[in-house]
């Protein structure tokens, strides 16, 4: 009964950094990939060692505890082996669909695009814009902050999805078949309007809901 014994963990990150000195990195082996390499699995037991920790999460990343006295060096032995590494705080955080394993990449390159123009802006809490590359949906963008669904030249978006507790729910639809000529545009202004609009440090799922009645939203899906 391999999958019941150990339940506890002896090390967690909340254990381990008890005095400020570990620091959590967020790895994967990029957007759209996936899959990792042995070599890569490697680097990661290297560099977080005897004394760190390892745990797999649900935003397609592994996260690491590493000494914060090394965390510099961690971050560039990880890249050089070809790993991405999350950026943390209030930002927009992006995440993407596996597109198949590479067999549906239609939407890899506006995904890309997208990727460039908005990943690390600053936002009043952090919001997570997720990508899925066919109408499967299957790595779930509706249930982030705002979730595109790639259509044939277009993407369906999804708003305010609450993401956890007991009234978690979905997002709703917010506008559908934008294209993706006018994607990065219409995506601009969201983020825009939650940054003028928003409470301090005020969730993207509570502001969408204590605004969504607003006349700068209806504005937004007429233009």
């Amino acid at each position: 009964m391999n999958a019941f014994r150990n339940n506890i963990p002896e090390k967690t990150f909340a254990t381990l950094n008890a005095n400020g000195e570990f620091a959590r990195l967020a790895v994967s082996p990029g957007m759209i990939n996936k899959h990792y390499t042995p070599a890569q699995f490697q680097k990661i037991a290297e560099v977080v060692g005897e004394g760190g920790a390892i745990k797999y999460s649900a935003s397609y990343s592994i996260l690491l505890s590493v000494p914060t006295n090394g965390v510099e060096q961690a971050i560039k032995t990880l890249q050089q082996a070809g790993l991405y590494i999350a950026k943390q705080g209030s930002i927009v955080a992006m995440k993407a669909c596996d597109f198949c394993d590479g067999d549906k990449m239609e939407a890899a390159a506006i995904t890309e695009q997208l990727y460039i123009a908005l990943e690390g802006l600053e936002v009043p809490k952090r919001l997570r814009l997720n990508v899925n590359g066919c109408a499967s949906a299957c790595y779930n963008a509706i249930y982030d902050d705002i979730g595109l669904v790639y259509q044939k030249d277009s993407f369906d978006i999804y708003l305010g999805a609450v993401p956890m507790g007991v009234h978690a729910q979905a997002g709703t639809l917010f506008a559908k078949r934008v294209s993706i000529q006018h994607i990065e545009v219409l995506l601009h202004q969201i983020i825009t309007l939650y940054k003028d609009y928003a409470r301090p440090e005020e969730p993207f799922y509570k502001f969408y809901r204590r605004t969504n009645t607003a006349a700068f939203w209806q504005h937004l899906k007429n233009g």
